[in-house]
């Protein structure tokens, strides 16, 4: 029967001593995204938090750039996303063509890249109705474009412009 006892003992303090180690303190929630005028667009969830951080600000205009060459008819869906909530808040997409006295080698191609570009997703639209989406609601949204030396058009920003109350 001693020998049950030290058994005994030896579980209890070996429990104690493990929970003991574990960690008391709940994990931190993340950090709130710091409202920045200029982002630059990466297709990761960061991006979401960091213009949702932005656009939730009081700040009159944000500015994303990009790291690569995107074409209208390419843009990545998460920025698909993002126009989609700003239509789903009743602000307007524009898409600014560059400016140069050059035509770009097919007009009718970047006529139908603007349209196909705003025959947004069902999915699009399902996420332009979640929380993380909505404070692009207040804004309106440019599609700003420029030319590269061969005369193609390219994403050369998107600009969200906060609308007037």
């Amino acid at each position: 029967m001693k020998h049950f006892s030290a058994f005994r003992q030896a579980f209890w303090l070996s429990l104690v001593l493990g929970l003991a180690a574990c960690e008391s303190n709940p994990p931190h929630p993340p950090a709130v995204a710091s409202a920045k005028a200029e982002l630059q667009f990466s297709d990761l969830q960061g991006f979401d938090r960091d213009l949702a951080g932005s656009l939730s600000s009081p700040l009159p205009k944000v500015d994303v750039a990009f790291y690569d060459r995107i074409a209208p008819s390419a843009l990545p869906e998460r920025l698909q996303h993002w126009m989609a909530s700003v239509e789903a808040g009743g602000g307007t997409v524009t898409v600014v063509p560059p400016p140069s006295s050059v035509t770009p080698k097919s007009p009718m191609l970047l006529i139908s890249a603007i349209s196909t570009l705003w025959s947004a997703s069902k999915m699009a639209k399902e996420y332009a109705a979640k929380a993380l989406f909505t404070p692009a609601h207040a804004y309106d949204a440019q599609i700003i474009l420029k030319q590269d030396a061969k005369g193609d058009s390219l994403v050369d920003r998107v600009v969200f412009v906060k609308r007037k109350q």
